[in-house]
């Protein structure tokens, strides 16, 4: 476990080190989720997923074959992964008693391309995209979590683009073989949800943290950094869960990542600052120290003491798909609400809500990867020649 942590933290120092905001010009250009991609009944993004799809039943096998398709059509460059496994659970219709489940775990990235396998580090974002054994046969789960499935795969579209060009620019450059510069996206749709109403089964993300824990990377040569297993290759899991409802707050639950919730909760309020959020929030009232006014945000801890949230508490600190990753020595970040919404039916979502959400997950996503360096230019004059991009070491990137 210390060497686990160790590998975790030496590896987030270095990366944490490049992180990089973006210019408000690049901010502003952030690309929302539009209302046609979010439409409950045709949208690409989420429609998908509004339908019961407990594991096993016809739904499950829909959203999974709507994923494999998605990102063959959209993004054809990204890796696709299955994990599978088989779990126990209890089943209210066998009186209790345990009942095997097979767990489908989707996993789709996009390395560096000039990346041996275990030598890039990568942003994970991860959700569950399955309903629970034991919910009611209608049930889609709306906020639980249909809709943080679609933020993920539009994070994913939108980074794509950006991350096509760093990497050309960076090959043409000779540049690579250094944490900073080995970074990659991964999304995780994970299986196995709750089954019953009290106890949250998370064989899903169990089965998935072991199996990347027990998955050793093949040895790299001297010069590069490498990473021992797949597990260790997660510089920040970055865990969606219950979004969608309108004024959620999503406190700063780990002292470890505070940081990181710093850096998301600045980009929502820049956001907010450039006026691309729909949301309402009272703009005299963003981010007061001296008030509470900073409540009325969906990261509402930006200015609070790092102390006040090492044990911050809530059933989703202790019973969400990050736990497992967690107790292995995993950098996590739960975007996850403080109160569980209690009606998750499609006409209970709050697009606008949804539609900041993509902005600033996106954002966060974009300043994580160092995307300044492709920041959008305005077009030349005919005949004005672009400057060439400078090697990221000559201006304090990659640095160690």
């Amino acid at each position: 476990m210390a060497l686990r942590t160790l590998v975790s933290l030496l590896s987030l120092s270095s990366i944490g080190h490049s992180y990089k905001p973006l210019s408000d010009n690049f901010l502003n250009l952030v690309p929302a989720a539009s209302a046609a991609e979010l439409d409950p009944a045709n949208g690409d993004l989420l429609a998908s997923f509004l339908q019961p799809r407990a594991p096993g039943s016809a739904g499950h096998a829909d959203v999974q074959d709507h994923l494999v398709q998605w990102f063959a059509t959209n993004l054809p460059d990204w890796t696709v992964e299955w994990q599978n496994s088989t779990a126990y659970t209890p089943s209210p219709k066998l009186g209790g008693k345990a009942r095997a489940h097979r767990l489908e775990n989707l996993v789709f990235r996009r390395e560096p391309p000039w990346t041996r396998p275990g030598q890039a580090n990568l942003l994970t974002f991860a959700a569950h995209y399955a309903t629970p054994l034991a919910a009611p046969l209608d049930y889609v789960g709306a906020t639980d979590a249909a809709v943080s499935c679609a933020l993920m795969l539009h994070v994913a579209r939108s980074l794509d683009r950006f991350a096509a060009q760093m990497y050309r620019e960076m090959q043409e450059l000779g540049e690579g073989g250094t944490v900073p510069m080995d970074m990659g996206l991964q999304v995780v749709f994970i299986d196995g949800v709750g089954a019953t109403a009290k106890t949250g089964d998370l064989s899903g993300s169990e089965a998935l943290a072991s199996a990347w824990e027990h998955q050793k990377n093949p040895a790299l040569p001297a010069s590069l950094y490498g990473y021992p297993n797949r597990l260790n290759q997660i510089s920040m899991l970055v865990l969606l869960d219950l979004l969608g409802t309108s004024d959620p707050r999503v406190p700063s639950r780990y002292i470890t990542t505070h940081w990181a919730y710093r850096a998301m909760a600045t980009v929502e309020h820049r956001l907010r600052k450039l006026g691309r959020l729909e949301t309402d929030v009272p703009v005299g009232e963003r981010y007061d120290a001296a008030t509470t006014a900073s409540a009325t945000n969906f990261l509402p801890d930006m200015t609070s003491p790092v102390h006040q949230y090492d044990l911050a508490s809530g059933w989703a600190t202790d019973t969400d798909d990050h736990v497992p990753f967690m107790r292995r020595g995993i950098s996590v970040l739960p975007v996850i609400p403080d109160s569980v919404p209690e009606q998750k039916k499609p006409a209970d979502l709050d697009m606008k809500a949804v539609h900041d959400w993509s902005m600033v997950l996106t954002g966060f996503a974009l300043e994580w990867l160092d995307m300044m360096e492709v920041e959008p230019q305005p077009e030349k004059a005919a005949g004005e020649v672009p400057a060439q991009r400078q090697r990221r070491w000559e201006h304090g990137h990659g640095r160690e």
